[in-house]
């Protein structure tokens, strides 16, 4: 059963006391991205972070009741500098040469070198010919902490926090309950602060970036 209206209006006027705007304020924190779906949802994600630490704030919350909006932060915040990063990377910066370098890695391909009839054996085993070149490496195959590195190189991302932005996501992929407890992480609130801290610069240096590109 709910509790009553006026208990809720309170908390919700709390929620959204200190909160520098409403929900389409949060979302114009993200003009560089041109797909108004993206946008949206990168808008309402950071808002959504935002809100629930300050629900967080208005129920007092300690101990293990803190974990549950930890958790929550932590995954929003990541998958929003995720989304950007590679929004960016596969969009505005698809053909600068590091993005080029990032989706190469180097394989054996075979090739038919020898006559049909010729084989060759190392001991008991088969050898057969290759050549080692270049292939391209699946988007959903790059760590994003390669993608990280990719974004400093070229110039929208600050190496200074990148170890952070990348502590984030690691954390939320640790979200998983049996990794939890395999690994024996738990999240803790300086992390989450720390997402919602970098998000500023992060956002900031991207916007300085893309003007100093346009010119």
């Amino acid at each position: 059963m709910p509790l009553d209206e006026s208990f809720r209006n309170d908390i919700h006027a709390y929620c959204i006391r200190d909160l520098p705007g409403d929900l389409q304020w949060h979302i114009d924190q993200f003009q560089f991205v041109e797909d108004p779906e993206l946008k949206k949802r990168l808008g309402r994600a950071f808002y959504s972070a935002r809100y629930l630490a300050k629900l967080m704030e208005a129920l007092f919350a300690t101990g293990d009741e803190i974990h549950p909006f930890v958790k929550f932060q932590i995954m929003q915040y990541a998958s929003i500098y995720e989304a950007v990063v590679s929004y960016l990377l596969w969009g505005k910066y698809a053909d600068h040469v590091e993005v080029k370098k990032l989706q190469t890695h180097k394989a054996y391909k075979p090739v038919s070198a020898l006559g049909g009839l010729t084989k060759i054996k190392y001991g008991e085993e088969d050898l057969f010919t290759c050549v080692y070149r270049d292939a391209k490496t699946p988007r959903n195959s790059i760590p994003f902490k390669d993608k990280v590195d990719c974004a400093v190189r070229i110039g929208f991302i600050d190496g200074a926090y990148a170890e952070d932005i990348k502590r984030i996501y690691e954390l939320r992929n640790l979200a998983h309950i049996e990794t939890e407890a395999e690994k024996q992480i738990e999240v803790e609130l300086e992390q989450a602060k720390t997402g919602y801290w970098r998000i500023k610069p992060f956002l900031e240096k991207i916007t300085a970036t893309l003007a100093e590109d346009a010119n």
